[in-house]
């Protein structure tokens, strides 16, 4: 009887292990450093961080500056209490046990001190391979920012990177690089447009967006193995009314065969989201999560599943959909991994085409006449997605190449650097092409008329595939084209120099093939910087960088009526030029008066009819006082290298 009883009481643990419950990770690596504290920090959850004499064998930097404070608010940690500021560029350097997946966690805090302002500090932080934060500033956020990362590295040293922009530092409170589970990252997916299999995400970096729990409470370090926090999904439900909570005891919730524990805690599993009671026999309506989200990148959602609600197998049926898209349809938890209260997750890959606007998930009732009209969401997590040239944050890599490979760079770009930084070479041969232009150009009057032939399929110019992002949207709905046409052409000159790509790349995501319509969306969202030449990052004063996006906006309006006159883009541009030129000397003062000065030396000659044009622009038109009119031959006199002079010789071009 009593080896029956071993024998029996073996059989259900070997049948248990099948299902285990939650287990704990040990790291092989585990670098936690509180940047700039001169006492250890310990965490709630344990986890005990280095100081800044403990881990210095780590870090390379030409200044040794430390600041912190004795308490701050709204602080989840000690490790905010102090930072390092670095004036120059400064490297951490981690020899690694073993290469694979690892957590980079960069914590950020704007703490209050008498030697620099972090509220104004702007800079990139990069790996060797990937870009992390692209121009990253607090912007005027006085709460702490945590940035995770997932990435797979595979050198036996790491190495994080801070770049100060010009005039600018950089900051850093903590720093944390751990290993992470191989078994967290598989290699394929479900790919939601077009419907296949994703595969190859192992050979990309990640940054996690959001993660969640739903209809559960915060979750943090204390109680993931893995450090992770989950919040609560409260904040992005669209109608709380149609949702309601549900959770059970953490023990009751198993991990099948094939699922690792370390995926998500029991904590998660352990509590969902599900349909509200609708008052209805056939519930018909989906409850919905909205975040926002880069469209410039696409991301993995990963849904976590767990059915605590059916009191029976095979009875609950239901649909998840991304972005308005079938994700999953007729799922059946129990029968996916026979059983109740079994953890389950699934992946959706969510190309950058489809986040035009932001990303929403969603889950309802199946279609099917069967089984409980429910559906229920545990977890969320939205992981973003390095692009093709390795970055999380903007469109250029850690060598500078875009995300169309940079090849146009060097063409665009002249001109841009000349135009708004000092030379105007670029832009002075322009001007003077355009001046002596051919028989055949000349004859047709205007530059965007010199481009209709290329719409019709005349190529002998250029390739039309190109010429067809500088042509007046008007154009297409008036067949006529005015010298505000002419206006609207050169505001997309205006972003390839900024932005160093052509106005149209067909190779890129849908959203992105028109340099105009992608430019303006950032520049609404106020991060135009994060898609500018990365050889401008730096050495641009952010006003002259707005004053000169300005410019390029109001070339690119709509309606050929609120576009400005060239006089007036002009006044932008030589306004831009002296913001950037006083910036360059580091003369913080003479920016205040590059506005005078602009409006005496950028004189424009018009005629009486275009100085009665009325203009959305508010800036003047300036006219040349009677007896002082610049001829041809008193412009040429003008230093060429001036930008002045440069805009000079534009004035006087008639055009038509």
């Amino acid at each position: 009887m009593a080896v029956l009883l071993v024998l029996l009481y073996a059989f259900f643990s070997a049948s248990t292990a099948a299902f285990s419950a939650y287990t704990p990770f040990i790291p092989q690596d585990s670098f936690l450093i509180d940047c700039g504290a001169e006492k250890p920090a310990t965490l709630l959850d344990g986890r005990a961080f280095k100081t800044e004499e403990q881990s210095k064998q780590f870090l390379q930097s030409g200044d040794d500056i430390k600041v912190s404070v004795d308490k701050a608010e709204d602080v989840p940690s000690p490790i905010y209490l102090s930072a390092r500021i670095f004036v120059q560029y400064a490297t951490y350097t981690f020899p690694l046990s073993r290469p694979g997946w690892h957590w980079v966690r960069l914590h950020f805090y704007p703490l209050s001190n008498n030697i620099l302002d972090l509220m104004k500090s702007t800079f990139s932080v990069n790996t060797d391979k990937y870009v992390l934060l692209h121009s990253f500033n607090m912007n005027n956020n006085t709460n702490y920012v945590l940035k995770e990362y997932l990435l797979n590295i595979t050198e036996p040293q790491f190495s994080i990177k801070f770049l100060p922009m010009k005039n600018s530092a950089a900051f850093i409170n903590g720093i944390e690089v751990v290993s992470a589970p191989d078994e967290l990252i598989t290699d394929s997916a479900n790919e939601l447009w077009p419907v296949s299999e994703f595969s190859g995400l192992s050979k990309f970096a990640y940054q996690t967006m959001y993660r969640l729990n739903m209809g559960g409470p915060l979750i943090t370090a204390a109680n993931d193995t893995l450090g992770r926090t989950w919040t609560s999904d409260e904040t992005y439900l669209k109608h709380r009314n149609l949702a309601k909570k549900v959770s059970v005891e953490t023990t009751i919730v198993k991990y099948p065969e094939g699922i690792s524990s370390l995926i998500a805690p029991q904590t998660v599993y352990a509590s969902a989201v599900e349909m509200a009671d609708a008052q209805t026999s056939r519930p018909n309506f989906n409850v919905t999560w909205n975040f926002e989200a880069d469209p410039s990148f696409g991301y993995v959602v990963r849904l976590h599943f767990c059915d605590i609600v059916s009191k029976a197998l095979n009875n609950l049926y239901f649909d998840v959909y991304v972005n308005g898209k079938m994700a999953i349809s007729d799922l059946d938890l129990s029968a996916t991994v026979n059983g109740l209260a079994m953890a389950y997750y699934k992946d959706i890959v969510v190309n950058a085409s489809l986040m035009s606007n932001g990303l929403s998930v969603q889950i309802g009732p199946s279609k099917l006449d069967s089984g409980d009209l429910n559906a229920i969401l545990n977890g969320l997590e939205v992981l973003k997605i390095s692009n093709s040239v390795d970055s999380l944050d903007g469109e250029f890599g850690v060598d500078g190449v875009e995300v169309d490979g940079g090849s146009n760079r060097g063409t665009v770009a002249a001109v841009g650097f000349a135009m708004m930084f000092g030379a105007f070479v670029g832009l002075g041969a322009m001007v003077i092409k355009w001046h002596k232009r051919p028989q055949d150009w000349q004859k047709r009057n205007s530059f965007s008329s010199w481009l209709l032939p290329l719409h019709a399929g005349d190529t002998s110019f250029m390739s039309s595939k190109n010429s067809l992002g500088y042509l007046d949207p008007e154009y297409f709905r008036r067949q006529q084209l005015t010298e505000k046409s002419d206006v609207y052409s050169f505001g997309v000159v205006l972003l390839e120099a900024l932005c160093a790509r052509p106005a149209i790349n067909p190779a890129l995501p849908r959203e992105q093939v028109n340099l105009a319509d992608w430019a303006m969306q950032w520049k609404r969202k106020g991060l135009l910087d994060k898609i500018i030449d990365p050889l401008l990052v730096g050495s641009i004063n952010p006003e002259s960088m707005k004053k000169f996006a300005e410019a390029a906006e109001k070339c690119l309006a709509e309606h050929g009526v609120d576009r400005p006159t060239m006089g007036d883009v002009l006044w932008n541009l030589e306004y831009a030029l002296q913001l950037q030129e006083a910036f360059s000397q580091g003369d913080i003062l003479a920016g205040k008066a590059a506005e005078d000065e602009a409006k005496s030396s950028a004189t424009v000659c018009t005629s009486p009819a275009a100085a009665n044009t009325t203009t959305s622009d508010t800036l003047p038109v300036y006219h040349a006082e009677e007896g002082n009119s610049n001829t041809p031959a008193q412009v040429q006199a003008i230093d060429e290298h001036s930008g002045t002079a440069m805009f000079a010789q534009f004035t006087n071009l008639n055009g038509r």
